[in-house]
């Protein structure tokens, strides 16, 4: 049953505690489950979605907190290279954790076409030497 005559600042504190404790609970379990299963830029959306709520929360949460729960949320190639570097800050974690990113993306990548072609086109350094030569070369190896 409501209450009449309530005002508009009873109002809105009375609606922010009614859903306050279910949306703060569900935020908690959902940045302490958050992991990487996509790119580090859908990563790092949702963990900074879920940070400004857990912020708003708990507004002196420590910085190594929120450290530790983005580096734990990586994926295992991006997470063992980001932690070799100890990085102190969120945002140096972040810098380390695109360059690594970055790595594993290259990687996957084929050599380029036109470097390949170079390559196998291309006439050796130095004139390849007369067959006698060679034999005489290969007799004193034996």
């Amino acid at each position: 049953m409501g209450r009449r005559g309530v005002s508009w600042e009873e109002f809105v504190v009375d609606v922010s505690a009614c859903f306050r404790d279910n949306l703060g609970s569900k935020v908690v379990e959902d940045f302490n489950r958050l992991q990487q299963t996509g790119t580090l830029a859908e990563y790092l959306a949702r963990f900074e979605e879920l940070r400004v709520i857990m912020l708003l929360r708990t507004p002196n949460m420590p910085e190594n907190y929120l450290l530790e729960s983005f580096i734990g949320g990586l994926k295992p190639a991006i997470k063992s290279l980001v932690r070799a570097f100890k990085p102190q800050t969120l945002d140096a974690a972040i810098e380390q954790a695109r360059f690594q990113e970055e790595h594993i993306q290259a990687l996957k990548l084929p050599l380029d076409r036109s470097f390949r072609h170079n390559f196998s086109n291309s006439k050796p350094l130095l004139p390849t030497p007369p067959s006698h030569f060679r034999n005489s070369q290969n007799a004193l190896l034996k």
